[in-house]
């Protein structure tokens, strides 16, 4: 049996709870293999919880009251954990991804199709910079007009907060699976699971990973973006020029232990394109990635490459 959700394919054996739903602005879906109804209903409610808390885009959310306010004081442990896990990928390559690119990213409507004015994007850039934002025991600053967004972030946190929580009570095997970022817990009955990456701008998947508690992160143009005059404007915005990354890269899936890492990971291998993006990954222990082209090529790691058979297979 298939489940589909959020362009990944995931193998289902029987006899589960699962539960699917919607938040942070995607559809989500939980899947226990050894768990109650009432420790579901806890993963989905902490799973919604701690994306109202890191939504820029919700009034009412901490982190929005950060950027209105540019200082919080005694944040909570999940906005400081997410706010210095955006800071280290941000740091990692010296603002190619930058967690304060909200000023420019808020200027963008891919829902609509509609571009900024290129000189708002201007003045929205003299606010995008990491190092305006300082973090001490007990309080976060911004400075200088910055602003937060953790979109390349929070679910992949999330993710791992709600992993270390279903752990934590028992569960030795789950999928949890927030908008096509998927972690693994455990396997299939002693087999891997089998995580299909997407076709980009097509239908089904272009490969199957084979994993066991691993999470599969994927990057790219095809999920949040509009045609205008023949040219494709995509949400992964370059952050020095304001305007989506000129790549020849469709999508970079990055495959690691650790969602968290996962999720800031593939989109900073986007930014860097698709040279720079896989040596990142080859000089940086645990991590493999699968990198599509526009097209439809793929590139893997060379982790892949040496278990090709037990790990990857391509259609």
């Amino acid at each position: 049996m298939l489940l589909l959700c959020g362009g990944w394919l995931l193998f289902k054996k029987p006899s589960t709870i699962s539960r699917t739903f919607f938040t942070a602005d995607t559809v989500c879906s939980i899947t226990l293999y050894d768990g109650s109804e009432e420790l579901l209903d806890s993963a989905v409610e902490l799973t919604g919880s701690l994306a109202n808390k890191l939504n820029c885009y919700l009034e009412s959310s901490e982190l929005s009251k950060l950027n209105k306010d540019k200082i919080i004081k005694f944040p909570s442990d999940e906005l400081k954990e997410a706010v210095e896990l955006g800071l280290y990928y941000s740091a990692l390559k010296d603002g190619v991804f930058d967690i304060t690119i909200k000023p420019v990213s808020q200027l963008w409507d891919f829902k609509n199709g509609t571009m900024p004015n290129s000189a708002d994007v201007t003045d929205a850039l003299k606010k995008v910079n990491y190092k305006s934002i300082e973090i001490t025991d007990n309080q976060i600053t911004l400075k200088d007009g910055a602003e937060i967004d953790l979109g390349a972030v929070a679910k992949g946190y999330i993710a791992k907060k709600v992993s270390d929580f279903l752990l934590k009570n028992g569960v030795k095997s789950a999928i949890i699976n927030l908008g096509g970022n998927v972690t693994v817990l455990g396997d299939n009955n002693g087999d891997a699971f089998n995580v299909g990456i997407q076709k980009p701008f097509g239908e089904g998947s272009l490969a199957t990973v084979k994993v066991k508690d691993f999470s599969v992160v994927t990057s790219g143009t095809y999920q949040r973006c509009f045609k205008k005059d023949g040219t494709l404007y995509h949400h992964l915005l370059n952050t020095k020029t304001g305007m989506p990354q000129n790549t020849d890269l469709a999508s970079v899936t990055v495959i690691t232990k650790s969602a968290g890492d996962a999720d800031p990971m593939s989109t900073l291998c986007f930014l860097l394109g698709a040279d720079d993006g896989m040596a990142l990954i080859e000089h940086t222990d645990g991590f493999e990635a699968v990198f599509i082209d526009n097209n439809g090529n793929i590139k893997l790691s060379s982790g892949l490459v040496k278990n090709f058979e037990n790990i990857i297979s391509l259609k």
